[in-house]
């Protein structure tokens, strides 16, 4: 494949085109001039935009970072020469979709390709797939390092064996020790995990013989408690019907006392309540009765003894109404107040009249004193009485009262007790509560055994994964075996390619450098070694200066190209500011080397530099092409 021009859409491209040469084409532009964007759109017209990268921080997904400046749809046309024809490619924007469009149709007759889709057109044109473009002809200056992939593999195995480029190394002997880790890695995969299956089958297996005795013993245990329950229970049967009997005997002497006590208060009181009881006078009428005698007895006394005392005192004034005529004032000449004389024989019988008054009084107080005396004497010994028998009556009530409380709590003692289980032994309690534990754990062993699950369902079970494991044991045998011949087979292919890659890096690498280094070796992971000229010692990459390892690079890159597609296969080399960090000696070889690459294979070569236009100007076969800016 040639490529012949390109017109873009796409990022800073509107509507840009872009010529090539058939050899060398050197494309010149400062830095912001769009030669990246060039070469992505390359990229994109080959193999198509994948619209399903995201965005990640610092660096925008393509269908972001490229989206057109002037905001038309994203679309582009390659016109490249394939299999001696004119063929243009195009890839448009639809239905949203960046470049989601595809058409392939050869120039001359406007016939699409036969076989040419969106996802096949880079490959068909190339021959390389995506992986293996990226890692052999397309250099970016930010990406020199050659880095290993299945794809590249493939085709550097296909070189250097059956021509095949569905066979990897990498693949196979990932696939294997996918493979083998699927069986067993570490503790994981099937075979552990079968094991582990088979370990915890005979540990159920085990834990189910252990179990079992461990059943029987409390099955023995739970049956001689059964026996000592039923002896407690005959024996507690018997004594509850005696002690039923014993109660209801007491109950029927508790009810007939309860009785009596009954009858014998309520005869209590009727009799304070019965009417011919009533018909008696009442204690407080006798004690109303009594206070009024007292009280006469004692207004007699006190009228008896203000008379005595008016007589008393009437009988003194007569007295001095004689004496003082009579005998006081003869003495006192001089007095001036002056009383007659009253006669003897009047105040006497006056005098006598008032005593014999009191005598009178007197018989009449004592009378009647008599009288009342005897009648008081009488209501106090009727009062007493009455009142001895209220006591009397009031003492039997509340004795009957006490009976009949007594008579009652001991009738609802006995109900009670003939309603209440007889007193049950320790021993009988400990005898039920360990029959009722040992039942409990009995429950417990028969429910692990049932999830445990059938002892010959896990018999049957264990031959089954024993013949699993087996199996899978044979197949990690022969994996392993299939490992180690896969990687002897890989040592000698090997053997056999990285001598031709080497070699040829070699020979790129001395050209570059003017002849300073002569040797590169690589290992499996194209890790590189090189050894200097006339020196006996490999010197590791992280000793060469940037410049030196941006040719080792290239080298190793035009050599990956000669492997994977020989000249007659050979599809455009294309370069990325891959040579900025050459020297102005070794930027003459390295462009030297390019136009001779350029006679078998065309380059495209892009250059933020003047240098390379300088030294290429006039040369056959170069074409220089300047972008806008330049």
């Amino acid at each position: 494949m040639k490529l012949l021009r390109l017109t873009a859409t796409f990022g800073c491209l509107d509507h840009a085109t872009l010529e090539f040469g058939p050899g060398l084409t050197l494309i010149e532009a400062p830095n912001g001039g769009g030669k990246s964007t060039w070469c992505a759109f390359l990229r994109t017209m080959l193999y198509g935009l994948d619209t399903r990268q995201r965005d990640k921080k610092g660096a925008p997904a393509d269908k972001n970072r490229y989206r057109p400046w002037n905001g038309a749809p994203m679309e582009g046309l390659l016109v490249c020469e394939h299999e001696g024809k004119r063929l243009e490619l195009r890839r448009t924007s639809a239905g949203g979709v960046p470049m989601g469009e595809f058409s392939a149709r050869w120039q001359e007759t406007g016939l699409p390709v036969d076989g040419m889709t969106a996802e096949t057109a880079g490959e068909l044109l190339t021959g390389l797939s995506q992986e293996v473009f990226d890692r052999s002809v397309f250099l970016k200056q930010t990406d020199l390092a050659v880095s290993q992939s299945q794809e590249l593999e493939k085709k550097i195995t296909a070189l250097v064996s059956t021509g095949e480029e569905d066979i990897s190394f990498t693949e196979a002997n990932d696939c294997l020790k996918t493979w083998l880790h699927r069986r067993r890695f570490h503790k994981t995969g099937q075979i552990p995990q079968l094991e582990a299956r088979e370990e915890a089958l005979r540990q159920s297996l085990d834990q189910t013989t252990a179990l079992r005795q461990e059943l029987d013993q409390l099955r023995a245990r739970a049956n001689s408690l059964r026996r000592q329950r039923d002896q407690w229970e005959s024996r507690l049967s018997k004594e509850q019907d005696e002690a039923q009997s014993l109660n209801q005997k007491r109950h029927a002497e508790a009810a007939a006392e309860l009785d009596a006590a009954e009858a014998e208060l309520q005869k209590l009181q009727a009799q304070q309540t019965d009417p011919e009881q009533q018909a008696d006078p009442e204690a407080s009428d006798l004690a109303e009765d009594i206070q009024a005698t007292q009280d006469d007895l004692a207004s007699r006394r006190r009228l008896m003894t203000g008379f005595v005392t008016l007589i008393v005192l009437l009988s003194l004034c007569a007295a001095a109404a004689y004496a003082i005529p009579a005998f006081v004032l003869p003495r006192f000449p001089d007095f001036p107040l002056q009383l007659p004389e009253i006669p003897l024989l009047f105040v006497a019988p006056i005098v006598g009249g008032l005593w014999v008054l009191v005598l009178l009084f007197a018989i009449i107080k004592a009378v009647c004193d008599h009288r009342d005396g005897k009648e008081l004497t009488k209501l106090q010994d009727l009062y007493d009485q009455r009142t001895q028998e209220l006591g009397q009556l009031d003492q039997a009530l509340q004795e009957a009262k006490i009976r009949r409380d007594l008579a009652l709590r001991y009738f609802d003692a006995v109900s009670q007790a003939s309603g209440s289980t007889p007193y049950q032994p320790p021993e009988a309690e400990a005898c039920r509560a360990s029959l009722h534990q040992t039942e409990q754990e009995i429950a417990q062993l028969q429910g692990q055994l049932t999830a445990l699950g059938d002892p010959l369902l896990i018999d049957a079970e264990l031959d089954e994964l024993q013949s699993t494991i087996y199996r899978h044991q044979t197949d990690y045998d022969a994996l392993e075996i299939a490992m180690q011949a896969l990687q002897e087979a890989d040592s000698q292919l090997h053997a056999r390619f990285s001598p031709q890659l080497g070699q040829k890096a070699g020979d790129y690498f001395r050209q570059l450098t003017a002849g300073q280094f002569d040797q590169v070796s690589l290992d499996r992971s194209l890790h590189v070694t090189v050894r200097q000229t006339g020196s006996l010692a490999d010197r590791p990459l992280a000793l060469l200066s940037q410049g030196t390892k941006d040719q080792l690079y290239l080298a190793l890159r035009l050599s990956i190209a000669d492997l994977v597609l020989p000249a007659g296969a050979a599809c455009p080399f294309v370069l990325d500011d891959a040579l900025l960090a050459f020297d102005d000696q070794r930027l003459d070889l390295a462009l030297d080397l390019l136009r001779q690459l350029a006679e078998r294979r065309q380059v495209i070569l892009f250059s933020c530099q003047r240098r390379e236009q300088v030294r290429l100007a006039g040369q056959a076969g170069v074409t220089v092409v300047p972008l806008p800016g330049a």
